[in-house]
């Protein structure tokens, strides 16, 4: 694969670390600044020759530019704790609800759903900023918590193919883990910049000191304007680091927006009416210059000291990447007319679900064969080539209107996930209407009631890209009704005592990409890099995956035995428990501790669960669902199993 996703997180790490490096670097300069700022304001007016080594100063302005820098900085990260809507909001994005009846709003969610559904990843709420420049950003802290914003330009003068471009370039961000780091690039540049807005409140201070008090009305001046000038210092070093870990991840985005959707000519007329629109890219809201790097194209006014300065690279550079043949000169840029285009994407030929999916006939009944489609199926994870975009779009086309049109409410939506949980089994499905209806509200009840006979008719490819685009409805909850709602669905789960593991991955994924909202978890990093340390945890996984589906003993022997091997790289000691051993505590437990594990150790248990559920070398449809789902409860989004043109040759 081109674009490997497990590479792309540690790369993002990696450039966390070289964010550091850059941070203390720049507080170490302006504590040198500050430091001199402090010995020459103590030589004005003095009678005496003052040394310029003042150890006592230097006590003084580092624990001072410490503090400051880095309170601010902490202060600003707590702020944009609840991760992409905080940076929406901040920067002036208002929400577009799933029920909008704005031709370009419903164009734009339109093609951020089937974005959403081939790259693997829950619906991301949209917001459009009110800036007449052609713009976008991706922000949040991962896939669950991500919101994708683009301006009214955006809308008012890219085609929908162009409009495609530029969400697939921010899609890319989300999957290469790049919103992580742009959000704590934004705590650190707001406290380097910090010194700035200090400077001129000491200037605007000193107005209203008394007449009589010149000599220190003007020693405030001084400093006021000795911290403005440090401020600005303090900005330029800010510029300059966004400038430095920016650049070079928005070409591979450039690059992976042409791989998902196959079409250069999408991005690039984005990127060439940036440069014929008068108002070119550029967002006016003052609080852009904090997050300037989180931008699709520049979003000041100029490229600043020859391009040093400037968070992209050249418009020019960057169309001659994806059009070596462009010939430098920029369209006239006028308002498409929406009306003229489909709403929904044009239908593409079929493609046959799951053709990805080798059933492997005539090869040998061994793991074999099975561990290297898994790893093919690891190495898909967070990456989406067109035909998968074809299936996504046909799947979004696909979906019945009824059940569309209720996921985008959140009263209705509710009903969806409730539906979705139900038993395909008429005896238990009663059962657990039974509870519900002694549980629920009349009218939530009522509401499920209508959904179950449309939510059952659904085919296993439609269910979990469902789940998906109900979530942006389902965030706009209160508090109160998602904790209504939580006890249904737990309700839900063991109302007919029966244990499925796609119903239970379905609910940890619905929990998850909500919690994320309503119960704000603290950001941490990695713990376990260690193989041999996680084996009970997947073990404890494997178990689970290998006894869906397959009653007899011996086959879910097999099937585990197969997942093991896949993960240890070899033999191992692990023996499938007995099914009645099964415990969804112990796998709440497992999955809590899989996630906390560094992405190389990630891709490893991806790997041995596509062994495991695929070890008698096919697979159902609920199997590759099954597959998907527990791969979102890891953070890792794996697409639709479509064959790729290299898979049919």
């Amino acid at each position: 694969m081109a674009t490997n996703f497990f590479q792309q997180q540690d790369s993002a790490r990696r450039k966390t670390f070289q964010l550091v490096v850059y941070f203390v670097l720049a507080i170490l300069i302006l504590i040198a600044l500050v430091y001199g700022l402090l010995v020459a304001l103590s030589m004005y007016g003095a009678h005496e020759p003052v040394s310029w080594w003042q150890p006592d100063m230097l006590l003084l302005a580092a624990p001072a530019v410490g503090i400051l820098v880095g309170g601010a900085s902490a202060l600003k990260v707590a702020q944009l704790a609840s991760g992409g809507q905080a940076v929406a909001l901040m920067l002036g994005g208002k929400e577009v609800p799933g029920t909008t009846t704005d031709a370009r709003q419903k164009r734009l969610l339109n093609v951020v759903e089937e974005m959403a559904l081939a790259a693997g990843v829950p619906v991301p709420p949209v917001y459009v900023l009110p800036e007449t420049g052609i713009n976008a950003f991706a922000a949040g802290y991962a896939p669950g918590d991500a919101v994708v914003a683009v301006s009214q330009g955006c809308l008012d003068y890219l085609t929908r193919d162009e409009l495609q471009g530029v969400v697939a370039h921010e899609f890319s961000h989300i999957l290469n883990g790049d919103m992580r780091l742009n959000i704590r690039l934004i705590g650190l540049i707001f406290g380097i910049m910090a010194l700035s807005i200090i400077g001129r409140s000491l200037m605007f201070a000193s107005r209203g000191r008394s007449s009589g008090r010149q000599d220190s009305r003007g020693g405030m001046v001084l400093l006021g304007l000795g911290v403005f000038v440090l401020g600005l210092v303090g900005a330029f070093f800010g510029r300059l680091i966004m400038a430095a870990v920016s650049r070079q991840r928005e070409y591979l985005a450039d690059a992976s927006a042409v791989q998902f959707t196959r079409n250069p000519d999408g991005i690039g007329g984005a990127l060439k009416k940036i440069g014929g629109l008068a108002e070119g890219s550029r967002i006016d809201t003052p609080r852009a210059a904090e997050a300037g790097h989180m931008f699709f194209a520049n979003a000041f006014a100029g490229e600043g000291l020859a391009g040093l300065l400037a968070t992209h690279p050249p418009l020019v550079e960057r169309i001659r990447r994806l059009n070596p043949q462009f010939d430098g000169q920029f369209p006239e840029v006028r308002p498409v007319d929406v009306d003229r285009e489909q709403l929904k994407g044009t239908r593409p030929s079929r493609v046959p679900p799951f053709a990805g999916v080798p059933t492997l006939p005539g090869l040998p009944q061994v793991p074999v064969p099975v561990l290297g489609f898994a790893e093919e199926a690891a190495s898909r994870v967070g990456h989406v080539h067109p035909e998968v975009m074809s299936y996504a779009q046909a799947l979004h086309d696909g979906m019945p209107d009824a059940l569309r049109v209720a996921a985008e409410e959140p009263f209705s939506a509710r009903a969806v996930v409730c539906a979705l949980l139900l038993d395909p089994l008429e005896d238990l499905r009663e059962l657990q209407l039974a509870q519900l209806k002694a549980g629920a509200e009349p009218r939530d009840f009522a509401e499920t009631l209508r959904m179950v006979a449309p939510v059952l008719a659904l085919p296993d490819t439609h269910r979990l890209p469902l789940l998906d685009l109900a979530l942006p409805a389902l965030r706009q909850m209160s508090h109160r009704q998602h904790q209504a709602f939580r006890a249904q669905v737990e309700l839900l789960m063991i109302a007919d005592q029966r244990l499925s593991l796609l119903e239970y991955t379905l609910r940890c994924v619905l929990h998850r990409h909500l919690d994320a909202q309503f119960l704000p978890q603290r950001q941490t990093r990695p713990l376990h890099s260690s193989p041999q340390k996680l084996a009970q945890p997947v073990a404890t996984l494997l178990a689970l995956l290998a006894w869906e589906g397959r009653p007899e003993p011996d086959r879910a022997a097999r099937a585990f035995d197969t997942g093991m091997r896949g993960y240890i790289g070899g033999d191992h000691t692990h023996r499938l428990p007995p099914r009645e051993k099964r415990s969804l505590i112990e796998l709440d437990a497992a999955l809590r501790t899989l996630n906390q594990s560094v992405p190389a150790i990630k891709r490893r248990i991806v790997a041995a669960c596509a062994a495991c559920i695929l070890a008698e070398q096919q697979v159902t449809v609920r199997g590759a669902e099954l597959l998907r789902a527990v791969c979102d409860t890891l953070d890792c989004p794996l697409p639709p199993l479509v064959a790729s043109e290299s898979d049919r040759r």
